[in-house]
């Protein structure tokens, strides 16, 4: 078994993605190279990736770019520090580096959407986009204050230390709505009924996205990209591992920032 062939399954098993145009892509070493062994992270970070050779892993399955460049291709800060020593290491392993964003985000049950929306709890389904990237949520009424308190105590077991809130406190809320990293919900759910959006800071930046949601009326709860995909990426490994004679690690060495209050 090889790279080529976890990577096919993968898109065979996902209608929705564009084999032309998808990131998907094998990012570093030889797809070839036969592989006992896999480690699957949210990022191909250093650490990450000495862990996975650490541990005996020809394979490294990351979520997010390698190189931080968005796309099938990685070159730009592939060329200068620290892409430069990142790519002397795999070359010296032979680590195999294979992205799974296409494919795992709308994965149904397992992907990154409803991996996020289980891990907060978030179990009883109103509406979701054509794409499927987001959707809302039913819960008990309750208050923004309180909600964001909740969804505060479910990721503080995943390393974030707290969550930012816009909006009025008091506002009642009760249909929270999600997406996948980036691609976060926005008008579309607010649409459908959506009273308190679930952002991301590197999909949801304040001037275009955040302070517009507040002119709709609705809460805004902004975590970490990374927080919000954590467990999909476990379910990842976990799915990996049933499917194939593997050995898979599920890795989770990327920084975590910490808030510090004035």
């Amino acid at each position: 078994m090889n790279t080529n062939d976890i990577r096919e399954y993968l898109l065979s098993h996902s209608p929705w993605v564009d084999r032309a145009r998808t990131v998907d892509t094998v990012k570093a070493g030889v797809p070839t190279r036969e592989v006992h062994a896999v480690g699957v992270g949210w990022m191909a970070t250093m650490d990450n990736l000495r862990a996975a050779h650490a541990l005996g892993c020809e394979l490294f399955i990351t979520h997010e770019p390698t190189f931080w460049e968005h796309g099938p291709e990685e070159i730009t800060y592939r060329t200068v520090e620290p892409g430069l020593s990142k790519q002397r290491w795999l070359d010296e392993t032979g680590m195999v580096v294979l992205r799974a964003h296409d494919t795992w985000d709308s994965w149904p049950g397992i992907g990154i959407r409803d991996s996020w929306a289980r891990g907060l709890g978030l179990t009883e389904f109103v509406a979701e986009d054509a794409t499927r990237w987001h959707a809302v949520y039913q819960i008990p009424e309750t208050t923004l204050a309180e909600f964001a308190r909740y969804i505060a105590g479910r990721i503080k077991p995943l390393g974030e230390d707290s969550v930012r809130v816009m909006g009025d406190p008091q506002m009642r809320v009760s249909r929270p709505s999600l997406g996948v990293g980036c691609g976060g919900p926005d008008k579309d759910m607010v649409d459908l009924g959506s009273d308190v959006l679930i952002v991301c800071y590197d999909g949801a930046s304040y001037w275009q996205r955040r302070e517009r949601f507040v002119e709709l009326g609705v809460g805004v709860i902004v975590v970490e990209h990374g927080t919000s995909e954590m467990w999909g990426l476990e379910n990842l490994a976990k799915h990996l591992a049933k499917r194939f004679p593997l050995t898979v690690h599920y890795l989770d060495h990327h920084p975590r920032p910490w808030t510090v209050m004035g």
